[in-house]
């Protein structure tokens, strides 16, 4: 009698990979095509945005119910520091330190994208130490805009499937993954070769 050999764990691990890989670029096109999606990051929750699609913009604001500054996630090094407007040494070593993590750079920033992802020419920029999070970046052009997965006033929410039908009129999909640590990121305020705590 045969028996069937169970995948070894390494196996499981690449299946894994590459059903969130796939996961994350139905989820893209989503965005591109101007809607919003819930999904989990290294840390929070979030809801998502394409930043260089109005439409999806909009809806994150309507969602939201607030007109940013948001957040920026990037899929890569390349892509966050291609945003930085001049570096310092200390601006160098905090983005060696800390990207992939959970680390929030708020840095002056390059124009060119939505006005809503700057405040006083900055922008608020992390490359995430999820790998879902990375990949659905990519798949979105380098960029995703992301807040906390909660309304104005409520508590975050999980990014779950009966999440989309309680939000039906905001989220248009919910993108399944790997979740978060549940804690904020630091955010760090960076100047020339100075930064500040915001966030703990």
């Amino acid at each position: 009698m045969l028996h069937r050999q169970r995948p070894s764990s390494h196996t499981a691990k690449c299946r894994s990979r590459i059903q969130n890989k796939l996961a994350a670029l139905r989820a893209a096109t989503v965005l591109h095509r101007g809607g919003i999606i819930a999904h989990h990051t290294a840390t929070l929750p979030g809801v998502a945005a394409s930043p260089r699609q109005a439409g999806s913009v909009n809806k994150l604001v309507s969602f939201k119910q607030r007109h940013g500054p948001f957040l920026l996630l990037a899929d890569s090094l390349r892509s966050a520091t291609a945003l930085i407007r001049f570096y310092s040494p200390h601006l160098r070593r905090l983005i060696r330190e800390s990207w992939p993590g959970p680390v929030t750079l708020i840095v002056p920033a390059k124009p060119g994208l939505n006005p809503i992802c700057y405040r006083q020419s900055r922008v608020a920029v992390r490359v995430d130490a999820s790998l879902q999070t990375r990949q659905l970046a990519a798949a979105s052009g380098g960029l995703i805009l992301s807040s906390s997965l909660n309304r104005r006033g409520g508590s975050t929410a999980k990014p779950e499937r009966r999440l989309r039908m309680r939000w039906h009129r905001h989220l248009d999909t919910v993108l399944q993954g790997p979740a978060g640590t549940g804690k904020a990121s630091v955010l760090l305020r960076v100047w020339r070769n100075d930064s500040t705590t915001i966030r703990p």
